[in-house]
């Protein structure tokens, strides 16, 4: 009698132990939408965040992963890079899963949407000259996004930056 005991126990242990989860990247928040871009080396990436949706360049888009040409000693090189769309946009000091509600209308936003881009003050992808690498600058740190057509506001973090495919996730607040 013991032994079923004992062997039930380890049974139910072994199943418990060998749950199967489908959570491929430790970051991605439950409820947030991740979304992953074509290589934007090759081609320019555009995503509305209120459709959820790639659209075209013509169209409304709030965040666009792009090829910057960048020049070095008169060559040009193409470098990896993020662009905000017509949208106002800070950095927050919380993380991702901390934001719960958009902030204050009067809180500080970027003056110029630029300064998110390669080389620029708060750049979001980084490319390393002694290494000859581009990775995202910060992976934890959370941008939050106020598109003014719907007066809607978004967290977004970029999450990983690997041979010219951007990740991000991001929920509406």
């Amino acid at each position: 009698m013991n032994n079923l005991k004992l062997f039930s126990f380890l049974s139910i242990i072994f199943i418990i132990g060998c749950e199967e989860t489908n959570d491929t990247n430790g970051n991605i928040i439950p409820n947030s939408t991740e979304v992953v871009t074509s290589d934007i080396m090759e081609t320019n990436f555009y995503y509305n965040l209120a459709t959820k949706s790639e659209v075209q360049s013509d169209e409304v888009w709030h965040i666009s992963a792009q090829s910057k040409q960048v020049d070095f000693g008169g060559q040009s090189y193409g470098m990896p890079n993020i662009v905000l769309g017509n949208v106002y946009a800070q950095l927050s000091d919380s993380t991702f899963s901390e934001i719960t509600v958009p902030p204050a209308q009067n809180s500080s936003w970027f003056q110029d949407n630029s300064i998110v881009e390669y080389g620029e003050e708060n750049e979001i992808i980084n490319y390393n000259m002694t290494t000859h690498t581009a990775s995202i600058v910060n992976a934890d740190q959370t941008f939050i996004v106020y598109e003014y057509i719907g007066h809607t506001s978004y967290k977004v973090q970029f999450l990983d930056y690997t041979s010219g495919i951007v990740s991000f996730q991001f929920t509406q607040l």
